[in-house]
C-alpha cells in the first residue's frame, strides 16, 4: 500500500461454471505489437472470469540504482508457465464469492478501513465508520461512485480476503516475480510496460494515477478522482488490464528490504562468481520493522508525483496482511485455466 509512520479458509468454490469459453484477441496495446494469446473467459450468473496464460520465462527484476534501496540491484529471477487473471478483481465478482461462501471479510470483522479522499493532505488518511467493501468511503458523491460500479475494482479487501478469494476460484496469490512477469509482458528496463512515460505523445494518461501537485485537487486528466473501471485503459502486450495503477495489487510474498540483494547474491553463487559487492548492498534494517508485511505491487489512483509516486513496475509498496485500504485490489494466478 505505501509506509505511513502510524501504520507499522480456503473456502469451496461456486456452483459450477457455465461451460462457455470464448477465445478473445486483444489487439494493439499501447502501440506495441501483441502476440494473440486469447483469454479464457467464463460466465456465471452473468458475472465474467476472463483468464490468460503465459509461458514460462525469465526477467530482469529491479534496477541498477534506486532512492529505494529495495529496489535494486537487477537481477534475473525465472518463473513456471502460469495464467493470471486478465483484470483486477472487480466488485461484481468479489460479490459472486460472498454470495457463495458467506464469507466476511477482515474490515467487517475487525481491521480498521481506511480512506483518503480528494481534499485530504498528501499522506493523509482516515478510518471509515462500518466501511468495506460494499461502500468504500464515509461520503457518497458523484466521484465516490466511481466505487460501486460492478465492473471496478473491489477494494478494502485483505490479503486473507484475497487469498479466500483466489482458493474459491481454483488459485493464489501470485509472487512478486510472477506479477511482475506477467505485468512487464516481456518489457524489460522500463517503469511501465510501454516505457518510462505515464502519458503517450500527446499527454494523455495510460493508467489511472493523481495528476496534480497535492491531494487537495485532482486534475482528472485521466477522467478519474478515484477507481475506475478495470478496462478503462489498453492492455498490456500480453492481455492484461491495469498492470500498474488503479489500485495496489497483494501478492503472495513477504516484504524484506533485502529481497532483491539476496535474490542477486545467490544467482552470483549459483554461477560461481564473487558475490562479496551484492552482498554488502544488504541494509541493516530491513527486519522486525516489517515483519510479516505483505508485498503490495502497481501503485494505486492515490499515488502522485507529491507522493509515493509508486505507480509503475519497480516500485514495492508493503502493508499489513489485515490491512484494508480503498486503493488496495488483487488478481489470481492459477497453474492452469481457471474453470
Amino acid at each position: 500500500m505505501y509506509t505511513h509512520p502510524t501504520f507499522t479458509v480456503v473456502t469451496h468454490r461456486a456452483t459450477a461454471l457455465l461451460a462457455t469459453w470464448t477465445l478473445l484477441s486483444c489487439g494493439r496495446a499501447h502501440g506495441q505489437s501483441v502476440a494473440d494469446r486469447g483469454a479464457l473467459v467464463a460466465r456465471d450468473g452473468g458475472v465474467e472470469f476472463a483468464t490468460r496464460c503465459v509461458p514460462a520465462g525469465a526477467l530482469e527484476r529491479g534496477r541498477l540504482r534506486s532512492d529505494r534501496p529495495d529496489e535494486t540491484p537487477a537481477h534475473a529471477v525465472s518463473v513456471a508457465a502460469f495464467c493470471m487473471d486478465e483484470t483486477l478483481v472487480t466488485r461484481a465478482q468479489f460479490a459472486a464469492f460472498v454470495s457463495a461462501t458467506a464469507h466476511r471479510t477482515d474490515a467487517e470483522r475487525a481491521t480498521l478501513p481506511m480512506e483518503s479522499l480528494e481534499g485530504f493532505g498528501d499522506w493523509e488518511w482516515q478510518r471509515v465508520p462500518r466501511g468495506d467493501w460494499r461502500r468504500p468511503f464515509s461520503v457518497e458523491n458523484a466521484d465516490t461512485r466511481a466505487f460501486l460500479r460492478d465492473d471496478a475494482p473491489v477494494v478494502m479487501v485483505s490479503s486473507r480476503d484475497a487469498e479466500a478469494y483466489c482458493a474459491w476460484r481454483g488459485g493464489r496469490l501470485p509472487t512478486e516475480a510472477e506479477w511482475e512477469y506477467a505485468m512487464r509482458a516481456g518489457r524489460a528496463g522500463a517503469r511501465y510496460p510501454w516505457g518510462n512515460s505515464p502519458t503517450d505523445a500527446s499527454g494523455r494518461p495510460l493508467l489511472n494515477y493523481w495528476q496534480g501537485g497535492s491531494h487537495h485537487r485532482n486534475e482528472r486528466r485521466d477522467g478519474h478522482v478515484y477507481v475506475s473501471p478495470v478496462r478503462a485503459f489498453a492492455p498490456n502486450a500480453w492481455g492484461f488490464f491495469d498492470p500498474v495503477g488503479n489500485v495496489w495489487q497483494w501478492t503472495a510474498d513477504t516484504y524484506d528490504r533485502d529481497t532483491y540483494a539476496r535474490a542477486a547474491r545467490d544467482a552470483s553463487l549459483d554461477a560461481g562468481l564473487d558475490a562479496r559487492a551484492i552482498g554488502s548492498s544488504f541494509s541493516r534494517d530491513s527486519g522486525p520493522a516489517y515483519a510479516g508485511q505483505r508485498v503490495v505491487r502497481g501503485g494505486s489512483w492515490w499515488c502522485a508525483q507529491c507522493t509515493c509516486e509508486g505507480y509503475g513496475l519497480w516500485y514495492r509498496g508493503h502493508n499489513e496482511p489485515r490491512a484494508a485500504f480503498s486503493n488496495l485490489g488483487f488478481r489470481c494466478l492459477y497453474s492452469r485455466p481457471a474453470r
